[in-house]
């Protein structure tokens, strides 16, 4: 019976180890100016989707996935004016 409770504490305590996933971030530094240009440019980019000859549910497919990332961007992009103020090495 004490062996049959250990090897489900066993089992139970692996499932529990192994259930937590780590998320990897990833950062990516831009400038201001090429933030707002390629902003920009994903802004373009659905206006010309819009336009096209592609079909209704294609063309809505693939502003979704442009807001999408536009929404996410917006959520982490933070203004670093750190770097900016910091003095150069001269």
């Amino acid at each position: 019976m004490k062996n049959k409770i250990k090897n489900v504490l066993i089992a139970a305590s692996a499932v529990v180890l192994l259930s937590f996933t780590v998320n990897k971030v990833v950062t990516i530094k831009f400038t201001e100016d090429q933030m707002n240009f390629h902003w920009q440019n994903l802004n373009n980019i659905k206006g010309i989707i819009d336009q096209s000859n592609l079909p209704h549910a294609q063309a809505k497919a693939l502003i979704f996935a442009i807001d999408s990332l536009q929404a996410d961007i917006n959520k982490s992009y933070k203004l670093d004016s750190i770097a900016a103020t910091l003095p150069t090495k001269k």
